[in-house]
């Protein structure tokens, strides 16, 4: 066993080689990392995520890092760029910290500490923080500008959101094709409930294709199974179908209380009596589709074919459970007869030169389907569209109740002018249904979004450096400078101070946030302008509260490890065993 010591040198320079792959990925001006692996495959991505996960890493401390960074993704899946640079600040500012009050290694339990004094005032003080500064500025914004009017917060929420993941033209296909996707899924539905719903079933309500264009991607109406159907008949209208399970040749049958099971000489005519009696039922129940789990006997699709029954066999078991519970099936007595459904309509459709089955359902579900020329794009636009649902089932989930109080306090404070919506609800937790344009008009009445480029560390930056907190001021002012570090990536110097001078001038002046939107470049990728009338991308402050809470966690987690201890596993050596021959000559 070998034990290595930590110093908070070793766990920057962990920190510090993660950082310089991440930090020319970061925004939409960011690069790729082109990744080779001994296969020969080439993986080329700008995915925060996937590129932390591509990483073959050795060092525990490493290790750890990632499943902390992973922990933050399964949350909000955003932030896995901006988690590590953060990371990466706050063990300078300690360092420097540290450095200038003379602190050695021999006084490590002192730095632990104020680890720990950040970790606390994360919990404790930066929710008031978040709740009275951030929110308030953040409601007044977005009722002010056209991100209520011209364009959906959905699609600003997602134009934020891939735009730093994907390349410009492939950005603004998959935001549209997103938004599609969400647009008829949820219409004339819970908004909420929308979104649950697309976030708990991604894996089943999207296919992939291979070999096209990331242009090529659509949504289908109906459920895309990846299944040709064994055999296929023209069905007009809604029809009747049958789930199964399991084959309908099996011998072993039920009725009532009594089993009878079959002697080997009786096989072959119990399984044609099963068999028999099985397929009548179908004719009785007016089944016209059957949708088995398993490959089915071949004289089931013979008789399927003969009476006119579209079959399709080996779909996934999950798929099929997801399809019951769309269109409320009913449960038969007995197996495997098992879920009775009504299905609108099945089809045949094509995708990238194979053919696939596809299910219409009462809920008019939809299928997203993805294109990638390379099964490395193509995956990297999966990971993207699903954790554009992730991201919005974060946000639905935090959306602030005190949603008017706080606007209303910062307006009175500041001498604004807040008008009300009359067709604004009292809370959004109280309705039980809400529709897309509701749920988004809340959103903003919340305060849940900002624009993006930096413009919520700048803000929190400025509350935490000049605010009275209750917390400590040195760890207030160590989370504040690091703050800083996603923008000073992101722009240039220059830029980055006119940034910064500019928004602190209109929250001193308490002026209408228009200047905010000054400050922020038109031509920027970031999609910002100039004009009131212009649409910004926008991203959500409860993640990005969540991911300065994951940050200060792994922070603590870091500088509360004494040492590494690297232990090899002991090697057991088979000993062959001995014959009898042997044992006797053993014994002379």
């Amino acid at each position: 066993m070998q034990e290595e010591c930590v110093s908070l040198q070793l766990s920057l320079n962990v920190v510090g080689v993660l950082e310089c792959v991440v930090r020319r990925c970061l925004g939409p001006d960011g690069g790729s990392v082109l990744f080779t692996r001994d296969t020969g495959e080439i993986i080329i991505t700008r995915h925060g995520q996937r590129i932390l996960n591509t990483l073959h890493l050795e060092h525990p401390m490493a290790r750890m890092v990632l499943d902390c960074v992973g922990a933050h993704a399964g949350v909000t899946a955003d932030g896995t760029k901006s988690f590590i640079l953060m990371l990466a600040a706050l063990l300078r500012g300690i360092q420097d910290f540290a450095h200038i009050h003379r602190i050695g290694p021999s006084n490590a339990h002192y730095l632990q500490n104020l680890a720990h004094r950040l970790l606390t005032f994360s919990c404790q003080e930066l929710d008031d923080v978040i709740t009275h500064k951030i929110i308030p500025y953040a409601s007044l914004y977005c009722s002010r500008h056209s991100c209520k009017q011209d364009s959906s917060v959905l699609d600003l929420l997602v134009g934020g959101y891939v735009a730093g993941r994907l390349g410009i033209g492939q950005a603004d296909i998959l935001k549209r094709v997103l938004c599609e996707f969400y647009h008829k899924v949820s219409h004339g539905q819970d908004a909420v409930k929308a979104i649950t719903f697309l976030h708990l079933h991604f894996s089943l309500l999207h296919t992939t294709v291979s070999g096209l264009s990331i242009g090529c991607s659509e949504v289908i109406e109906g459920l895309v199974v990846t299944r040709d159907w064994s055999v296929w008949t023209e069905l007009k209208g809604s029809v009747k179908a049958l789930v199964i399970y399991e084959s309908l040749g099996s011998p072993y049958i039920e009725e009532s209380d009594n089993t009878y099971l079959c002697v080997q000489r009786d096989w072959l005519p119990c399984v044609d009596r099963v068999l028999e009696k099985r397929l009548a039922s179908l004719l009785h129940l007016q089944v016209r589709v059957l949708l088995s789990s398993v490959k089915q006997p071949e004289v089931v699709t013979q008789w399927a074919r003969l009476n006119h029954v579209a079959v399709l066999e080996c779909v996934d078991s999950a798929r099929l459970d997801l399809l019951c519970h769309m269109s409320v099936a009913e449960t038969l007595p007995h197996p495997p007869l098992q879920h009775l459904l009504m299905l609108n309509s099945c089809s045949r459709v094509h995708l990238g030169g194979h053919r696939y089955a596809c299910l219409g359902t009462s809920l008019q579900t939809h299928t997203l389907v993805l294109c990638g020329p390379t099964p490395g794009i193509l995956d990297q636009a999966v990971c993207v569209s699903r954790g554009v649902f992730t991201l919005l089932q974060h946000l639905c989930q935090t959306k602030p109740v005190n949603q008017y109080t706080d606007s209303e306090t910062y307006a009175q404070r500041e001498n604004i002018d807040v008008q009300e919506d009359p067709n604004d609800a009292v809370s959004g937790q109280s309705q039980t249904f809400l529709s897309s344009r509701d749920l988004w008009d809340r959103v903003i009445r919340a305060g849940g979004v900002l624009p993006v480029g930096g413009t919520f560390e700048f803000l929190l930056h400025h509350f935490l450096s000049n605010s009275r907190n209750r917390g400590d001021s040195e760890s207030c002012r160590l989370l504040a400078d690091a703050l800083l570090c996603v923008p000073r990536t992101l722009y240039s110097r220059r830029r980055f101070m006119d940034l910064q001078t500019h928004l602190l001038n209109d929250l001193k002046q308490g002026t209408e946030v228009q200047g905010s939107v000054e400050v922020l470049d038109a031509r920027s990728k970031f999609g910002l302008g100039f004009s009131s009338t212009l649409s910004v991308n926008l991203e959500s402050v409860s993640s990005k509260q969540q991911l300065v809470v994951s940050v200060l966690q792994c922070l603590n987690r870091l500088l509360r490890i004494g040492a590494i201890l690297h232990t090899r596993s002991p090697v057991f050596i088979k000993t062959p065993a001995l014959s009898e021959d042997d044992d006797d000559e053993g014994l002379q």
